[in-house]
């Protein structure tokens, strides 16, 4: 395919961006420090240098036992995160997958993950790039837009450098290079560049079929502060999958390809020490080119660009008032022929769409942090939608106010409330035509209710509790994920979850943490005039993990990990004899979510060293995870068996699709 100009120019843009990784990272001595007093609840960082509510450094969360050292399956440790061994992608408190907002440094990402087949197995932010991660998981401000159930908020490096200095990093998953050097005395470069290799993973796994998925990205950075008060930033993130499934089997091949670039330049400017704007100047593209079966194909190309404006002031030592607004051109171009099994029976339904659209949309937000007395803070805000492309007849803009409180009663205790209406916007670049929805309509939307509190006796534990109630309406579509198992959409229109958090870290030493955190769910949701569990509905989780130095660069890492099973819908498979004697398979599904997987636990570990020399540093670790074998099933999924020779029809059967066996990993890097 011949890409435009338009394309070509970003991609030279991307290319031509240097960036920034280093390896190194302070010791975390103190691995939970409190903050002042914080509005938002719901809210974990993962943070290198500066303490935030709950604040686990970079360094730890390097010596979680993780797959390909991923930032994003870091935040699969939390109470309330539902996340499952084969994918990056997570849903927080009964939510879906793609109601998350991803942010890198102040910019919105579109779909930043891997191996979008097998439900996102990686993101396209390595841990080694991030310097702060913060994981909001309701209740959050107004400052955050376009999803309606969670934040993962992501900022990249930013200290001096004074040398040119590189990183390599090899993995049963990934191998990196990663190249840093000063720009004069006013800047700094950054380059880093990922391959991965999760075909061999996967051919170490008992799977009967040929995956050979590949992936790539390529991350860029120039950081430049022409005066004291001026700083600009140049970014530009690249990802890039190639994917091929069971090629033999014509009536059940996969072959894909997806590209996704986004490129932004942020303009910060400080009028004093609490007052700066940002501008910011964007454009990317994105494209999803996706073949199965004999005839069924799924192509889609995107392009968009924008600008935004933020503004932050802090005045009279008790306001710290944040506004922004947002503009965006977008053109969306899908080409959509797919069989989509119906929902119940064993028959398909030809699903088509062939357009190409265009639209812009405005989003703007004001709010006020106003700590009202050193005891009592309040946030107070809204957000405006309006999108220039909506369907005739249907309303084009939606208001979302939000509020959360924070009291302090003792020094030791802090008690939080939210409530707040958020608005998830069907844009150009996800509308569900694979719902046979060409058009789009209003915003999803979810109205959050939180209520909790956090004890912190002394700065090195601290237990926290929250409670959440919220409710889902204008639901359209659902992320889809190719499976071995025939999956059944039946698109919910509305839906409500509640449950409660606890969470509890302990730091009994500079050498000796642990921590435990328990989750208790129920998420429903109405579709076709019946009320079901969501997928997302994880009755009750559970999580324990303990760290610990051992001695000067040897560190341990274990955790336990365990949930009640997921809702499914059952399978029966039978033989039966049609006319003329011959053999078939009769596909019943049973009633949708009510049954449910057998319940998950595994044990993992990693042991990480870290060695220093005059010139240079090396790190290495080996982990295991699933360390006792637990055979968790991941989901069932309909199988024949046939007469090798003849190809005759056997015995239709269910089979198990199970989770990770027991999966030792090694890897090291080296840092000049």
């Amino acid at each position: 395919m011949v890409k435009s100009t338009y394309e070509i120019c970003l991609y030279l843009l991307a290319l031509g961006i240097a960036s920034c990784l280093s390896a190194s990272a302070q010791d975390d001595t103190e691995p939970v420090e409190l903050d002042e007093i914080v509005v938002t609840p719901g809210r974990f960082a993962i943070d290198d240098e500066t303490p935030s509510k709950l604040s686990l450094s970079k360094q730890r969360i390097e010596r979680f036992p993780l797959i390909g050292n991923d930032a994003m399956r870091a935040a699969h440790i939390f109470p309330g995160v539902v996340a499952s061994d084969y994918s990056a992608r997570f849903s927080v408190r009964g939510s879906e997958k793609d109601d998350i907002l991803v942010r890198l440094d102040g910019m919105e990402l579109f779909n930043p993950y891997h191996l979008q087949d097998f439900g996102g197995a990686v993101s396209l932010v390595g841990l080694d790039l991030i310097q702060r991660v913060e994981l909001l998981m309701g209740g959050f401000p107004a400052e955050y837009g376009g999803k309606m159930s969670g934040v993962f908020d992501i900022t990249t490096k930013e200290k001096d450098i004074e040398k040119v200095s590189a990183n390599f990093g090899l993995d049963l998953i990934n191998t990196t290079a990663m190249v840093e050097g000063p720009l004069s005395e006013k800047g700094s470069w950054r380059l880093s560049a990922r391959r991965g290799y999760v075909d061999l993973i996967l051919a170490m796994i008992d799977f009967d079929e040929d995956y050979k998925p590949q992936y790539a990205d390529l991350y860029g950075k120039l950081t430049y502060a022409p005066t004291q008060t001026d700083t600009l930033t140049l970014n530009g993130l690249y990802g890039w999958d190639k994917n091929r499934i069971r090629q033999g089997d014509p009536d059940n091949n996969l072959d894909s390809r997806y590209d996704n670039l986004t490129v932004w330049t942020r303009w910060r400017h400080h009028f004093g020490t609490t007052n700066w704007s940002d501008v910011f100047v964007f454009g990317g593209t994105a494209a999803h080119d996706r073949q199965s079966g004999v005839e069924n194909f799924d192509v889609r190309s995107f392009r968009f660009f924008g600008t935004k404006t933020e503004f932050t002031a802090g005045f009279l030592d008790k306001h710290l008032f944040r506004s922004g607004i947002e503009w965006r051109l977008t053109t969306g171009q899908y080409d959509y022929d797919v069989r989509e099994r119906q929902p119940g029976i064993d028959q398909y339904a030809q699903v088509l769409a062939d357009f190409e659209d265009n639209g812009s949309e405005i989003k703007a937000f004001l709010q006020d942090e106003w700590q009202l007395h050193p005891k009592l803070a309040l946030n107070v805000g809204g957000r405006y939608l309006f999108q220039d492309y909506r369907a005739t007849g249907i309303q084009r803009y939606e208001i979302g106010p939000r509020i959360a409180l924070a009291v302090r009663p003792t020094e030791k205790l802090v008690l939080r409330g939210a409530w707040g209406i958020y608005h998830q916007p069907i844009s150009m670049m996800n509308i569900p035509v694979e719902d046979n929805v060409q058009t789009v309509g209003r915003a999803e939307q979810a109205v959050h209710y939180i209520l909790g509190g956090e004890y912190h006796p002394h700065a090195n534990f601290l237990f926290r509790l929250e409670a959440y109630y919220k409710t889902l309406d204008n639901l359209t579509g659902r992320l889809r994920e190719f499976g071995r198992q025939t999956q059944i959409f039946v698109p919910p229109e509305s839906g409500e979850a509640k449950g409660v958090d606890v969470f509890v870290t302990h730091a009994v030493s500079n050498r000796l943490t642990w921590g435990v955190g328990y989750a208790y769910s129920i998420a429903k949701e109405d579709a076709s005039g019946e009320t079901v569990f969501r997928q997302s509905d994880r009755r009750h989780s559970l999580a324990l993990n303990s760290s610990h130095q051992l001695s000067r660069g040897w560190h341990l890492y274990l955790t336990w990990r365990f949930h009640t099973g997921e809702p499914r819908t059952p399978l029966t498979h039978a033989l039966v004899s049609q006319t003329g004697g011959e053999l078939a398979c009769d596909r019943q599904f049973g009633q949708t979510h009510s049954d449910r997987l057998p319940p998950y636990h595994s044990l993992d570990f990693r042991f990480t060293k870290r060695s220093a020399y005059s010139r240079w540093e090396l790190t290495w670790y080996f982990q295991i995870l699933n360390l006792y074998n637990r055979t968790n099933i991941d989901q069932y999924a309909f199988s024949e068996t046939r007469d090798e020779e003849t190809g005759v029809l056997l015995d239709c059967e269910i089979d198990e699709e199970p989770m990770l066996p027991i999966l030792p990993t090694l890897g090291v890097s080296v840092t000049f």
